[in-house]
């Protein structure tokens, strides 16, 4: 099987149109939890590769709503350890903050600002990493700040 790469000093995911990974909800890693599918540039709902069902489109440091790469339909930009709302970088702006393997909300890197850990291919809520507090099953390769506009969508 064929692997996206994240290149996480450039924030671009290098496209393969035949490769597909898998986000999965809690621990699970079987069909009917799979929450997204990422192919090539493109990050879908559930299991499929239709258009329609297409939520983000990455490109460069940007994630654009759904097919888009026009301008209004940026969703978020990724500079730095920072993830802004829509095309800004202006600290009002910054929606998450990535520190190590931790993903703070806003421009916080507090222990009580934590919503995200990421330990190997899952996703925790909070500073856990307790089973039970297990969020997503997740393709080690995938990008904390790109996580973290999927699952948290805020």
């Amino acid at each position: 099987m064929k692997h996206i790469i994240i290149i996480f000093s450039l924030f671009l995911i290098s496209i393969n149109s035949f490769a597909q990974d898998r986000i999965y909800r809690g621990n699970s890693t079987y069909s009917p939890d799979c929450q997204f599918t990422i192919s090539g540039n493109k990050i879908y709902r559930g299991n499929s590769t239709y258009s329609p069902d297409c939520v983000y489109t990455i490109d460069g440091n940007k994630i654009y709503r759904g097919n888009s790469t026009y301008s209004p339909d940026c969703a978020y930009t990724i500079s730095g350890n920072k993830v802004y709302r829509g095309n800004s970088t202006y600290s009002p702006d910054c929606v998450y903050t990535i520190e190590g393997n931790k993903i703070y909300r806003g421009n916080s890197t507090y222990s009580s600002d934590c919503i995200f850990t990421i330990s190997g291919n899952k996703m925790y809520r909070g500073n856990s990493t307790y089973s039970p507090d297990c969020i997503a099953t997740i393709p080690e390769f995938v990008k904390s700040s790109v996580l973290a506009c999927i699952i948290g969508r805020d």
